[in-house]
């Protein structure tokens, strides 16, 4: 009788959670004026902060599909990453790092509209270092990195949260008259 208690109460919380708007944290609502959607990543961004962006999008319920079938592009390119050292030992060796995460995207109608220009997005983080455990913090830094491509593939689907379809046709017609312009 407990276990059913239990059920019970999680499946009210649940409902009640959904019911006032609730989602988890990486699923951000995404318009569903922006579907379908394609993502291009050039070389310079890593496969796996593509590959984030891509699930952030379908967990928001985004068709994400390839080429011409797309309405927009999402456009990933110039992706850096910069390492430097933020404190160092009395001995003189790097005792913490810094590590900076930068993307730029932009997002395009299949008209060739942008709706988002060149627009740069980045995150940041910093670890400790110990020189006597050199794999257990690069084991460390790799996870960081992952960490880091979440946080910038949430920063992304937050950039396109705005564009419902009035917002969307708005920048359509500025677009047309600037073109008749001139």
């Amino acid at each position: 009788m407990p276990k059913l208690v239990t059920i019970f109460a999680l499946m009210t919380l649940s409902a009640m959670l959904t019911g006032c708007g609730f989602q988890l944290r990486g699923a951000a609502p995404v318009p569903d004026a922006l579907q379908p959607l394609s993502v291009r990543c050039d070389d310079s961004v890593p496969q796996s902060l593509c590959l984030a962006v891509e699930s952030q999008l379908r967990q928001g319920q985004v068709t994400v599909t390839r080429g011409e079938d797309a309405s927009y592009q999402l456009q990933l390119v110039n992706f850096r990453q910069q390492q430097r050292t933020s404190a160092v030992t009395a001995r003189g060796e790097a005792a913490e790092y810094d590590l900076r995460q930068t993307l730029h995207l932009s997002l395009i109608t299949r008209d060739q509209v942008p709706l988002i220009a060149d627009t740069a997005v980045s995150a940041a983080r910093s670890y400790r270092f110990d020189s006597t455990r050199v794999l257990a913090k690069r084991r460390e830094q790799r996870e960081l990195e992952r960490t880091l491509y979440d946080t910038l593939a949430r920063q992304v689907i937050f950039r396109l949260s705005p564009f419902d379809q009035t917002t969307i046709d708005e920048i359509r017609e500025r677009s047309k008259a600037a073109r008749e312009g001139q």
